[in-house]
């Protein structure tokens, strides 16, 4: 098999790339056979003893495709610098992947934070990838959704969600996307799949547009400050459920789905299949930076954080971190999205879990190991 990952240098493109090129070294059981052991994710996540099988043991060459080189290079992926945009330039980068039999969509379009994302860009991205590897033996397409698709942006929705939820009443690139792959499949010899996970949790250095640095960064700062850890969205987001994906999760459901038959023309939720609330976790994280746990204070951070960039050279000049600047590490404008949902956010698993995926994380300890990480990468303090 082969796969073109479109948007290979993102979040989640990269961890699909290293999912599918993992295939390719790690054996497994033969189909019905259990693993001697449950098989941990970096000691939190895990899989069940029954994992999901791959449709072919043949392993996956694996090409991505992106507009900048990789920062961090997967062993095993062969980059293609295009733009998604140009229909054109796509073309010629399949030119020379003309045997791809799988098609992983992860790309999006520049957008700002908490503003709508523009639905016909996006949706040109993909028919353009989609146009250039249809010329080829196309088995599957597998489309990264998200929480947006039920309106978890926007505001309070029915939960759990459930992949058979009517659509919010709001322009939606996800909506459009879907659209295209039910119609261009219909009568074509390959089929479509969809993940949507919430908000993800994932160790990416080169990215700051992640929950973990964010929080890691505000803590940092707060704390060089000399002030107590205070959770800076409103009261309602601080005693709501929420739940987050694992990103090594979510790139084994993605694989399973495009391999699995069953699978074929299905959408499915992604999460870690549990539930928390940021004020049992906040003290947490608060501990974890060796600080006093402060107060609901609602805060703006992409304006209270203005001016910063100075106590963050403390901090790292402090601790000895790498020479990363704070917009290198933190993304403000994601963190205030991301913690100012006064509403439920969970989203049904049990669709996936009928259909075979069975894996699992802790979410509050996956988060937790995460700010581990970057510390031992010497990111965070």
């Amino acid at each position: 098999m082969k796969a073109v990952i479109a948007g290979v240098t993102g979040a989640v493109g990269s961890a699909i790339a290293r999912e599918l090129a993992r295939d390719n070294t790690v054996p497994h059981p033969p189909t019905g056979q259990p693993e001697a052991a449950a098989i941990p994710l970096d000691g939190i996540a895990k899989r069940p003893r029954q994992r999901p099988p791959l449709a072919s043991s043949g392993g996956w060459a694996v090409a991505g495709l992106s507009r900048n080189p990789p920062k961090r290079p997967i062993a095993g992926v062969e980059y293609v610098r295009t733009d998604l945009a140009d229909t054109d330039r796509c073309r010629r980068a399949l030119d020379g992947h003309g045997d791809a039999t799988h098609l992983f969509y992860c790309a999006r379009a520049t957008h700002r934070e908490q503003t709508l994302e523009d639905a016909a860009t996006n949706l040109a991205l993909l028919d353009n990838v989609l146009s250039a590897a249809e010329r080829g033996p196309l088995r599957h397409v597998h489309l990264v959704q998200g929480g947006k698709v039920y309106g978890v942006h926007v505001g309070p929705f029915p939960t759990p969600a459930r992949e058979d939820d009517p659509r919010a009443p709001i322009e939606n690139f996800n909506y459009d996307q879907e659209d295209l792959l039910r119609r261009r499949s219909e009568g074509r010899p390959w089929t479509w799949s969809a993940s949507r996970p919430n908000t993800l949790l994932h160790f990416s250095p080169a990215i700051a547009r992640n929950l973990v640095s964010s929080l890691g960064a505000y803590a940092a700062i707060c704390r060089e400050l000399g002030c107590a850890l205070d959770f800076p969205g409103p009261e309602g987001a601080y005693r709501s459920l929420t739940q987050v994906t694992s990103i090594e999760l979510l790139a084994r459901a993605a694989a399973w789905m495009a391999t699995e038959p069953e699978c074929a023309n299905q959408a499915f939720n992604v999460t870690n299949g549990d539930v928390f609330r940021w004020c049992r976790l906040w003290p947490r994280i608060a501990e974890a930076f060796g600080m006093a746990c402060g107060s609901v204070r609602p805060l703006r951070l992409a304006a209270a954080m203005q001016g910063r960039e100075a106590v963050w050279e403390r901090v790292r000049e402090r601790y000895g971190l790498a020479p990363r600047s704070l917009a290198e590490v933190a993304n403000w404008g994601y963190l205030d999205a991301t913690l100012e949902r006064t509403w439920d956010e969970i989203l049904s698993t049990a669709k996936a879990r009928s259909f075979g995926f069975h894996d699992w994380a802790d979410s509050e300890e996956r988060l937790l190991a995460l700010i581990g990480e970057y510390r031992a990468a010497k990111i965070l303090p």
